[in-house]
């Protein structure tokens, strides 16, 4: 019986997710209105959440600033990340993701062709081109999505943070709005054929802001601070 449902909930996102591919792909064909993919984007992922029985709580909503962009830095365990960020943020957001996941038909298709930012890890140039994208973007006025660890944790534990989402931050002289998310890599198990229903906590923390550029030694000193105020609340 778990098998079956498995089966049919997979069925579901593919046919979500090929479904609003095609619809984003034939509206942004010859149109340069970002609107539509944000528009998009957060439909796919409330579906895909309702197919998989997971309800978000978010919590500090009230601590965002207002009509300001901004840089979240999130906490990485699941594919389901993005998708929980997407449907529960009413704003206009980019995302930094890997260039290879373009490879992915259908779904990688969609990001190329959406506003979201590609970055090719092993190019230092690219990295920096990406970084710049950003830094443009936001002063544009759309938020950042940085998943500071680099990679997904596989455990649910936080890992240790690259630098990139702080100098973004401290170059383009905008709050950082740390985000902790609970219980996303537990909603589809390495290994496992089993979505597992349920509630995933989004915890957004006090935003920091960053006046003027910061010292290596300053940048370091505050990607601590992040660090251990996101873990504390992660071991909660």
């Amino acid at each position: 019986m778990n098998l079956i449902k498995f089966l049919l909930q997979t069925i579901g996102v593919i046919t979500v997710t090929v479904y609003y591919s095609i619809v984003v792909m034939t509206k942004m064909v010859g149109r340069r209105d970002k609107s539509i993919y944000f528009h998009y984007s957060r439909k796919w992922a409330k579906k895909l959440l309702k197919i998989c029985s997971v309800i978000v709580e978010v919590n500090g909503i009230d601590l965002l600033p207002n009509g300001e962009s901004r840089v979240y830095i999130v906490n990485h365990s699941s594919l389901f990340d993005i998708p929980v960020l997407l449907a529960s943020l009413d704003d206009s957001i980019r995302i930094m993701y890997k260039k290879e996941l373009e490879r992915i038909p259908f779904l990688g298709w969609n990001m190329k062709m959406s506003p979201f930012i590609a970055v090719e890890r092993e190019s230092a140039s690219n990295a920096m081109e990406s970084i710049n994208s950003a830094i443009q973007a936001i002063k544009h006025g759309e938020s950042v999505i940085i998943f500071a660890e680099g990679t997904r944790s596989k455990d649910g534990m936080l890992q240790q943070f690259k630098r990139g989402g702080f100098y973004l931050a401290a170059r383009s002289h905008k709050p950082i709005v740390p985000i902790v998310l609970k219980g996303t890599h537990l909603i589809l198990p390495k290994k496992s054929l089993k979505f597992n229903a349920g509630i995933v906590n989004l915890i957004i923390q006090p935003p920091i802001r960053i006046d003027s550029e910061l010292t290596r030694s300053q940048e370091k000193e505050l990607m601590k601070s992040v660090w251990d105020t996101m873990n504390t609340e992660l071991q909660k």
